[in-house]
């Protein structure tokens, strides 16, 4: 089986570990101009913008002798949930010959014991094995990118020899040893930048999920506003999605307590998410929040007056941007910039935000 799975981040070095361990060999092509091409060019018009960056991904892994594609697949409300039922639909009718695997949100005893089981013909032992190779994977990817966001905002060249060392520290690591080995030395590190650095600003990164996760989709916002000297904190990863799908994830529901007061009821997708992380890095002291999504992206835009009345109440600047391929760079980081400067004055002129 030469497998793939649409690429999200420095996570995807967890999931293709996960494959591989169940007998896959696994093939990811690089998110490059001609990815978002490819997707556009196939994809329905209005559809938002991971839908076309995903196609796009498997297109390229097909040409790439790809026979087996994995796909995540959503339920309720947000058109996620039909991302899978359309993708392949179109792929089989561009020619393509493959196995398709929607993964939903399975129990974990129907993930564990039948899916995937069936799907690499090995027993559920080894899919137990594989999954919590996986998760410590993505812990230490969390780990990584939160010592890389503290490196970027007080040291931005040093983020980058960094980010590249540890990179190939991640990949290479194959036993949980070397994982916890490399655990430690990134909360050393993090630790030692903020005592020794200046961080100037502080925002909060929330929103849709694989903006969250794929620098390619959000035009490298984060590595934007790190040569800024801004401190970006954000909540979203593989490692508490994996924790939140094992029904172990007890920061959520202090996120979604947060949120039932501005939305009654989930509209889907991650509102409840964008919403409950809002209010908790208001409370926490972020200087503001950010706020990214695909510009047809039904569950984030309904949001946004929930936003508009968290930014009054918690006397909190939070700036939407959403994207689709026509978004211009040039014209994402003049509103980045403005929105920094507002930031930067209201800390000078000693403007007091929400605490406890």
């Amino acid at each position: 089986m030469k497998a793939a799975f649409p690429f999200i981040g420095y996570d995807s070095l967890a999931l293709k570990d996960f494959l591989t361990l169940l007998g896959a060999e696994v093939c990811l092509p690089p998110l490059t101009k001609k990815t978002l091409e490819l997707g556009v060019k196939y994809s329905p018009e209005m559809v938002c913008l991971p839908f076309k960056i995903t196609l796009g991904n498997f297109i390229e892994a097909l040409e790439n002798g790809v026979d087996t594609l994995f796909m995540a697949a959503g339920a309720r409300k947000c058109r996620f949930g039909y991302y899978h039922y359309l993708q392949e639909k179109i792929l089989k009718e561009l020619g393509y010959h493959f196995r398709f695997y929607p993964v939903s949100q399975y129990s974990p005893y129907e993930f564990f014991f039948e899916k995937m089981p069936q799907i690499f013909n090995v027993s559920p032992l080894k899919v137990l094995r594989a999954f919590y190779f996986m998760v410590k994977k993505s812990k230490t990817c969390e780990n990584f990118k939160n010592c890389l966001r503290v490196i970027r905002a007080i040291d931005y060249k040093e983020s980058i020899r960094f980010e590249k060392k540890y990179l190939k520290k991640i990949e290479a690591a194959k036993k949980i040893k070397a994982l916890n080995i490399l655990n430690k030395e990134l909360k050393t590190k993090r630790k030692k930048f903020l005592k020794e650095g200046e961080i100037k600003l502080k925002i909060g990164l929330v929103g849709e999920i694989y903006f969250l996760l794929e620098d390619f989709a959000n035009q490298e916002i984060e590595k934007e506003l790190g040569k800024l000297g801004v401190l970006v904190l954000s909540k979203r990863s593989l490692y508490r999605r994996l924790k939140h799908l094992l029904k172990i994830e007890i920061d959520f529901l202090k996120i979604y307590y947060y949120a039932k007061k501005y939305l009654p009821l989930s509209p889907g997708g991650e509102a409840m998410n964008t919403v409950g992380e809002a209010i908790e890095f208001a409370k926490n002291g972020v200087d503001g929040v950010i706020h990214i999504f695909p510009f047809t992206c039904m569950p984030e835009n309904i949001v946004l007056h929930s936003l508009e009345k968290i930014s009054e109440e918690y006397n909190l600047p939070i700036l939407s941007l959403s994207f689709d391929e026509h978004t211009s760079k040039t014209g994402l980081l003049t509103r980045i910039e403005a929105f920094l400067e507002l930031l930067k004055r209201r800390k000078r002129n000693g403007i007091c935000l929400y605490r406890h």
